[in-house]
């Protein structure tokens, strides 16, 4: 059974709807949620959709309904299951823009899981039940081949910017881990490879199997030099998937220093013997939305060999002599002079300057801001993974939100400067400035359209006769 999409075309609609020709008119009580739902559309979310499978068709509910409805929950503004799915059913409007239709809203599929009516309690047009039973069905290859796919569409719609990629991981709870690749620029910041991984699995030691799976993923769907550079925590400083990045895919590689090694040693040491020198800088950042100013003083150091593993491996790429950029890094928060962080930097590819290097490091800044911190309080991440038992739930809770993420990260950048760097909440409210608090939709056979509630009464011959709509002084338009 197919469920087709109806298409956004505001001036068709607005003449079927002088003629009287139109088939459903209702209120959307969420005006973001219209956009970004659109938006999911048309940046090939639902096209997408169609590579997952699910263990068994459902009967009388189609598949690529409740997998419509699934993907957009993570838009809706509640914590749990329960609460995004209640509140969605209650937007007709949406819920016809996913493939639903007015019989679907009206009747349901069918008597099982409508709830119990006889209480006022109505679970229309499926229950939530529903679909718990639908994300426990989802192929977890099949979920993978979603994300592939989706990731694919975004580079041909050449909506991938730049070149400078950050890894880094996170915990859900205690039981499953997060490891993302995030594509990084100022006027977005784009997942474009995930995994999950069940317990406390860590990266080190193991050549970075999950770090090399993902940037293949990405090389795959954006093409060969679609990563240059790639900015990782200590826990992925492994040295031969630093000379694989390097010297076997040409991918610039910039990581944190772990303290334990034997070149962070050696770089302190020429710091110490006054080989390299000291250059600092007044560096003014923003940790969790408060403004730190830090005094940074960097001494850069060039052609460090004591990483065996590293050059070990790079020799296997018939590098004779390979050499590391590093830097040497002391931090002094101006506010409180007494305390001084001491930490490193170490590169594939030298820089220019310590400054330059440290410059470079602070782009990854932006998966702890604008990536994982904005995941779990604005997306509601970790405190509502769906389930906590359910390997498959998680993996697609992931999915759905990370794309959804990535759809308001788009949405930003076309709604210009003021809604750069906001979190979905804010991006919300700007959206519906537009059409205010309850836009009016109406649907035809075939499109729909969104309107001021004021453009509806003149469509219908009975204009108010002064426009209250923000800005306007004028009469209302016959």
């Amino acid at each position: 059974m197919t469920c087709e999409l109806k298409r956004n075309d505001k001036a068709a609609t607005l003449e079927a709807l002088k003629e009287g020709q139109y088939e459903a008119i209702t209120t959307s009580g969420e005006g973001a949620l219209d956009r970004l739902v659109h938006l999911a559309i048309e940046m090939g979310v639902f096209e997408a959709l169609e590579v997952v499978k699910i263990s068994r068709e459902r009967k009388g509910i189609p598949d690529e309904l409740l997998l419509r409805t699934l993907a957009v929950l993570p838009f809706v503004e509640a914590i749990g299951l329960s609460a995004a799915a209640g509140k969605l059913f209650q937007d007709a409007a949406i819920l016809i823009r996913l493939g639903y239709t007015v019989e679907h809203l009206e009747e349901g599929f069918n008597q099982r899981h409508h709830g119990n009516e006889a209480k006022g309690e109505e679970s229309k047009p499926c229950h939530i039940d529903v679909l718990r039973q639908e994300l426990a069905r989802i192929d977890l290859a099949s979920l993978d081949a979603f994300r592939k796919r989706y990731i694919k569409q975004l580079f041909e719609r050449k909506l991938v910017r730049g070149k400078l990629y950050a890894v880094d991981g996170s915990g859900l709870k205690e039981r499953y881990r997060i490891v993302g690749l995030l594509n990084v620029h100022k006027d977005r910041a784009l997942w474009l490879s995930w995994r999950i991984i069940e317990g406390k699995a860590s990266e080190k030691g193991k050549e970075a199997s999950v770090v090399r799976s993902m940037v293949e993923e990405v090389r795959e769907a954006g093409g060969e030099d679609a990563i240059a550079w790639l900015l990782m925590d200590a826990l992925y400083a492994d040295g031969p998937l630093l000379a694989w990045l390097e010297y076997g895919l040409g991918i610039h590689a910039l990581v944190r220093l772990p303290q334990d090694r034997l070149l962070y040693e050696d770089l302190r040491g020429l710091v110490e013997g006054g080989l390299v020198p000291w250059e600092t800088h007044t560096d003014r950042r923003y940790v969790a939305g408060h403004k730190q100013v830090r005094r940074v003083s960097l001494a850069m150091a060039t052609d460090l060999t004591s990483w065996d593993s590293f050059c070990g491996a790079a020799r296997g790429y018939q590098v004779e002599e390979p050499t590391l950029w590093g830097c040497l890094i002391r931090a002094t928060d101006v506010a409180d002079t007494t305390h001084t962080e001491e930490w490193a930097l170490v590169s594939t590819h030298p820089f220019s300057s310590g400054w330059a290097g440290y410059s470079q490091w602070r782009n990854r800044w932006c998966v702890e801001n604008t990536g994982f911190r904005e995941l779990k309080e604005g997306w509601h991440l970790e405190r509502a993974p769906w389930s906590y038992t359910q390997g498959v739930v998680v993996a697609a809770r992931v999915a759905f939100t990370l794309i959804a993420f990535n759809v308001a990260q788009i949405a930003r950048t076309w709604q210009g400067k003021q809604l750069m760097a906001r979190g979905i909440r804010k991006l919300r409210g700007e959206m519906v400035k537009e059409y205010g608090q309850a836009a009016v939709v109406v649907f035809t056979r075939d499109t729909y359209g969104v309107f001021h509630i004021e453009e509806v009464m003149a469509a219908l011959g009975v204009p108010p006769s002064f426009s209250l709509r923000r800005g306007s002084t004028s009469k209302a338009p016959t």
